[in-house]
């Protein structure tokens, strides 16, 4: 990959992109398998509630080195609130699924959100997707099929919810296209996470289930951990080119197997692994193509945490 984009990955500078992205994927995964190993025990809200709060920690000590209380400033509400009630319907949807399914296949069918994205941005932002990176789209969706119905039962309920949630993070990914030319990172990441800090204390009530001490410390690690490596996914795209930086979203899948097998002593099936293979390549191709298409335009500034 890095050999195809000679005009944005030479530099030796980009180093510490790759690293906070490698970072945050480890430690994403890490949050995941809280996430699996909690929703036995916790309802979803209580889940997200614990997911966002804390989060807040992290995000306010970081806060001071991007401008202060200025970068929580929005140009665009309605998109603020767009972007953060999508996301809190695909926490919702995405952890109830991952609760219930293997950990491995559900990072792989999350894989299908940038494929998603490349279809929406075609009614929603006027893109023009050619041949090519439609007929990738639909190879990588044929990963996802291949990938959620791993036995001759067919698709899950939990597959589909899978497939659900990595579809509203499409949408997200349409979202932040418009967001990322208007305001600050810190303010998009502030009202999502406020959101779910909302949306999971109204519902939670209702269904709280008191944690016992170890419990409610894998509950704060949840957002504390969510938290931190948010800030060092947004530090990777602030260090580095997307094209750069987005391919390690792939290296979950090598975190996924070692932790699904070790937590929870589940092994992918030949299935998953074929599917995910496919899914990437299929995302690698869209991103490789978007970049070239990038490269002939006129740069929009990128904006920052």
């Amino acid at each position: 990959m890095s050999a195809a984009l000679p005009a944005v990955a030479v530099s030796a500078g980009y180093g510490r992109g790759i690293a906070c992205q490698l970072t945050a994927i480890f430690l994403f995964s890490i949050m995941g398998v809280l996430v699996k190993g909690l929703g036995d025990a916790y309802p979803t809200s209580q889940i997200i509630f614990f997911r966002s709060l804390p989060a807040l920690i992290p995000l306010m000590l970081y806060l001071p080195n991007q401008g202060g209380w200025r970068a929580l400033l929005t140009k665009r509400p309605d998109l603020q609130f767009l972007r953060a009630s999508i996301g809190v319907v695909s926490m919702f949807v995405g952890f109830y699924a991952l609760a219930n399914m293997d950990f491995a296949s559900y990072v792989t069918i999350s894989y299908s959100a940038p494929l998603f994205g490349t279809l929406l941005a075609i009614p929603f932002l006027g893109e023009k997707v050619g041949i090519r990176r439609v007929t990738a789209v639909l190879i990588g969706f044929s990963g996802v099929v291949l990938a959620a119905a791993p036995d001759d039962s067919g698709i899950s309920l939990y597959a589909l919810l899978a497939l659900a949630a990595a579809f509203a993070y499409g949408c997200i990914m349409v979202v932040m296209r418009k967001l990322g030319t208007i305001d600050r990172s810190a303010a998009t990441v502030f009202y999502f996470t406020l959101a779910g800090v909302i949306a999971g204390g109204v519902l939670m009530p209702f269904e709280w289930v008191t944690p016992e001490p170890v419990d409610l410390a894998l509950l704060a690690g949840v957002g504390v951990i969510g938290g931190v490596a948010q800030i060092f996914m947004t530090e990777a795209f602030r260090q580095a080119p997307t094209a750069v930086v987005a391919p390690f979203d792939y290296t979950a899948m090598i975190w996924a197997v070692p932790l699904g097998y070790l937590v929870f002593g589940s092994v992918p099936s030949v299935q998953v692994i074929a599917g995910a293979g496919i899914i990437a390549a299929a995302g690698l191709f869209i991103l490789y193509r978007e970049t070239q298409l990038g490269l002939k335009k006129p740069r929009l500034k990128r904006s920052s945490l």
